[in-house]
């Protein structure tokens, strides 16, 4: 009886993981393209260029006024940090959660 209600707690518990797993992936695509977040993934990868270059590439930084009824023009190396930005938070967020999931 014991090891039937273990091996229910765990299939429970990798059902439930799972699902969040697939939410979290899910809202995470949706807000990279958000209003702010691509802020905060830009200034995330222009930091993880500078340490990883040990500060020889400098990325401006994302926080330029674009005049009224004009479109943003990204450059190369704004996507370029855009991208690494969002490599960079989800490594972290897994080693996190790794992390989490030795101490339980």
């Amino acid at each position: 009886m014991v090891v039937e209600v273990g091996e229910v707690v765990v299939h429970v518990a990798g059902a439930v993981l799972r699902q969040a797993g697939g939410l979290v992936a899910d809202l995470a695509l949706d807000y990279i393209f958000s209003r702010h977040t691509p802020r905060l993934f830009h200034g995330i990868g222009r930091r993880t260029i500078a340490i990883a270059t040990l500060g020889r590439k400098r990325i401006p930084s994302s926080l330029r006024v674009v005049p009224r009824g004009m479109k943003p023009r990204p450059r190369r190396n704004d996507w370029l940090a855009l991208w690494v930005g969002v490599g960079t938070s989800i490594i972290l967020l897994a080693a996190l959660g790794y992390t989490v999931a030795c101490f339980v």
